[in-house]
Protein backbone atom coordinates (compact mmCIF):
# COMPACT_ATOMS: atom_id res chain seq x y z
CA UNK A 1 0.00 0.00 0.00
CA UNK A 2 2.78 2.45 0.88
CA UNK A 3 4.56 1.81 -2.43
CA UNK A 4 1.46 2.61 -4.50
CA UNK A 5 0.88 5.73 -2.42
CA UNK A 6 4.46 6.85 -3.06
CA UNK A 7 4.21 6.18 -6.78
CA UNK A 8 1.00 8.21 -6.89
CA UNK A 9 2.74 10.97 -4.92
CA UNK A 10 5.54 11.16 -7.46
CA UNK A 11 3.06 11.32 -10.34
CA UNK A 12 0.96 14.03 -8.73
CA UNK A 13 4.05 16.02 -7.82
CA UNK A 14 5.48 15.82 -11.32
CA UNK A 15 2.14 16.90 -12.77
CA UNK A 16 1.96 19.82 -10.36
CA UNK A 17 5.49 20.88 -11.25
CA UNK A 18 4.78 20.68 -14.97
CA UNK A 19 1.31 22.22 -15.04
CA UNK A 20 0.89 23.99 -11.73
CA UNK A 21 1.90 27.42 -10.70
CA UNK A 22 0.31 30.32 -8.97
CA UNK A 23 1.07 33.97 -8.63
CA UNK A 24 1.77 34.95 -5.04
CA UNK A 25 1.24 38.54 -4.00
CA UNK A 26 4.24 39.89 -2.07
CA UNK A 27 2.27 40.48 1.12
CA UNK A 28 0.93 36.91 1.01
CA UNK A 29 4.32 35.31 0.37
CA UNK A 30 5.11 32.58 2.89
CA UNK A 31 8.21 32.75 5.06
CA UNK A 32 11.25 31.24 3.38
CA UNK A 33 12.27 27.91 4.86
CA UNK A 34 15.45 25.84 4.63
CA UNK A 35 14.99 22.09 4.28
CA UNK A 36 18.49 21.62 5.66
CA UNK A 37 17.26 22.96 9.01
CA UNK A 38 14.51 20.32 9.34
CA UNK A 39 14.70 17.27 11.55
CA UNK A 40 13.14 13.93 10.78
CA UNK A 41 10.47 14.76 13.35
CA UNK A 42 9.66 18.01 11.53
CA UNK A 43 8.85 16.00 8.41
CA UNK A 44 7.05 13.15 10.17
CA UNK A 45 4.64 15.46 12.02
CA UNK A 46 3.49 17.15 8.83
CA UNK A 47 -0.06 16.23 7.94
CA UNK A 48 -2.09 15.85 4.79
CA UNK A 49 -0.37 16.91 1.61
CA UNK A 50 2.34 18.80 3.49
CA UNK A 51 4.39 15.65 4.16
CA UNK A 52 3.91 14.51 0.55
CA UNK A 53 5.13 17.89 -0.67
CA UNK A 54 8.19 17.77 1.61
CA UNK A 55 9.07 14.27 0.40
CA UNK A 56 8.58 15.24 -3.24
CA UNK A 57 10.75 18.30 -2.67
CA UNK A 58 13.48 16.11 -1.15
CA UNK A 59 13.38 13.75 -4.15
CA UNK A 60 13.62 16.68 -6.57
CA UNK A 61 16.42 18.22 -4.56
CA UNK A 62 18.39 14.97 -4.64
CA UNK A 63 17.86 14.57 -8.39
CA UNK A 64 19.21 18.10 -8.78
CA UNK A 65 22.22 17.31 -6.61
CA UNK A 66 22.89 14.30 -8.81
CA UNK A 67 22.43 16.50 -11.90
CA UNK A 68 19.87 14.18 -13.44
CA UNK A 69 16.25 14.28 -14.47
CA UNK A 70 15.95 10.50 -14.79
CA UNK A 71 14.25 8.48 -12.06
CA UNK A 72 12.45 5.24 -11.35
CA UNK A 73 9.22 5.43 -9.36
CA UNK A 74 10.05 2.09 -7.74
CA UNK A 75 13.42 3.42 -6.55
CA UNK A 76 11.83 6.65 -5.29
CA UNK A 77 9.13 4.72 -3.44
CA UNK A 78 11.68 2.41 -1.82
CA UNK A 79 13.84 5.36 -0.73
CA UNK A 80 10.78 7.11 0.72
CA UNK A 81 9.78 4.01 2.70
CA UNK A 82 13.32 3.65 4.09
CA UNK A 83 13.48 7.35 4.95
CA UNK A 84 10.18 7.22 6.83
CA UNK A 85 11.19 4.10 8.77
CA UNK A 86 14.54 5.69 9.68
CA UNK A 87 12.95 8.98 10.72
CA UNK A 88 10.38 7.29 12.93
CA UNK A 89 13.27 5.66 14.81
CA UNK A 90 15.55 8.75 14.71
CA UNK A 91 13.34 11.85 15.04
CA UNK A 92 16.15 14.25 15.98
CA UNK A 93 18.34 13.45 12.95
CA UNK A 94 18.65 16.00 10.16
CA UNK A 95 16.03 15.17 7.54
CA UNK A 96 18.13 16.05 4.51
CA UNK A 97 21.12 14.05 5.75
CA UNK A 98 18.79 11.12 6.44
CA UNK A 99 17.26 11.42 2.97
CA UNK A 100 20.70 11.34 1.39
CA UNK A 101 21.38 7.98 3.08
CA UNK A 102 18.60 6.37 1.09
CA UNK A 103 19.05 8.19 -2.22
CA UNK A 104 22.73 7.65 -3.08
Amino acid sequence: MARSHNIMLVGVTLAALCFGGTLVVAEDAPKTQDFNDRTCKDIMILSGNNRDIALAFAHGFRLGEKKTTQFSTDVLAEATDKFIDYCLDNPQKNALEAFRKFTP
